[in-house]
């Protein structure tokens, strides 16, 4: 029995350790297959080590460029290694193109896919990630579902067979590393803000970047700020004048982030698994932008979505309710369910 594991970025890497690992434990062959969509050390093989997810069987080094290229580029290194290997089922994570190349070719071959992550929307298609999800769900064979609002949503789209709730292998990993995070090697100072800023929708256009670092040197603290390599690109390009009260940093390792995230006053990100980290560890967390894939995260108002200053200083002041209603994303035996599917799936 084998399968093939393919996976291109940092927030596919954390997720698929736990289920790599258990994968081993019960004698299943695992090929990996890291597409290189991200490429950068800090993005990439850093957090290989960090979490100790073994090193790829093969890299294929694709690196960035647009969807369609970097797409067509994955299609081409994916079939060829699918073909020559010709595994019992493929697994895929979440929503990049990684996961839709991986999809594509496997469907393609007649080889059976497992969706990790599936179910989630945005209902937002103006956002690559939004079509990915949908495209990739209907081409699985199995799709697991974080949470039951992921899987009604599925069978809403006729998708019931096949489709079950496994709950977040995420809050596995999450549940798994929190007693050993890691502080960066950094000063910090003792109160401060946390913030990611990636996407598309938010780093391509001059205009909109320039009005969110405006906004966050308004917050009246420190806001640290790990760059991703998309942003401190566009903040170059742009020639945009950072704020005095931010702390721009490199990326961090999986377990220096979770250090973040903890100790944050609160988190402002745009995100879809810093919104789900900071809402399972209880840190109120803003997100830059009009929707979110993850609404269960918004109950109790432990997180806010902000599209203008006037939003986000509000946001700024607002207590949450409760406590985070964690069990909405499983039992932390998510992996479990998931590798029951896999077996199920190569015998």
């Amino acid at each position: 029995m084998e399968v093939v594991t393919i996976v291109g970025t940092r927030p596919e890497f954390t997720k698929a350790y736990l289920v790599s690992q258990s994968l081993k434990k019960k004698k299943i062959e695992e090929y990996v297959i890291h597409t290189g969509q991200h490429y950068d050390n800090k993005l990439s093989r850093d957090i290989f080590n960090d979490v100790g997810f073994r090193e790829p069987d093969i890299n294929l080094n694709i690196g960035s460029g647009t969807h369609g290229w970097q797409t067509g580029k994955m299609l081409i290194g994916l079939e060829k290694i699918l073909i020559e290997n010709k595994p019992d089922a493929v697994i895929v994570y979440g929503d990049t193109n990684s996961a839709l190349a991986g999809a594509l070719t496997a469907a393609k071959l007649n080889i059976p896919v497992l969706h990790i992550e599936a179910g989630a929307r945005s209902f937002n298609k103006e956002m690559p990630e939004e079509i990915n999800r949908i495209i990739v769900d209907h081409l699985a064979t199995i799709n697991c579902c974080a949470t039951k609002r992921n899987l009604l949503q599925l069978n809403k789209e006729g998708i019931s067979i096949g489709a079950i709730f496994t709950g977040d292998v995420m809050l596995d990993l999450i549940e798994n590393f929190k007693d050993r995070v890691l502080m960066p090697r950094l000063v910090f100072p003792k109160s401060f803000f946390l913030a990611t800023i990636h996407r598309a929708e938010n780093t391509d256009s001059n205009e909109r970047l320039s009005e969110i670092f405006s906004w966050l040197g308004k917050i009246g603290d420190r806001v640290v700020f790990p760059i991703h390599p998309r942003t401190k690109e566009k903040l170059k390009r742009f020639k945009i004048k950072l704020p005095e009260n931010i702390i721009l940093i490199s990326p961090v390792s999986y377990r220096e982030m979770l250090w973040l995230e903890m100790h944050a006053q609160k988190i402002i990100t745009d995100s879809g698994g810093v919104q789900k980290e900071a809402y399972w560890l209880g840190v109120p967390c803003l997100t830059f932008r009009r929707e979110t894939e993850w609404t269960e995260t918004l109950k109790g108002e432990w997180n806010q979505l902000i599209t203008s200053e006037e939003h986000l200083q509000k946001g700024l002041k607002i207590k949450p309710k409760g406590k985070p209603d964690v069990a909405l994303f499983g039992n932390g035996k998510a992996v479990q369910k998931v590798v029951a599917e896999v077996i199920k799936l190569v015998k």
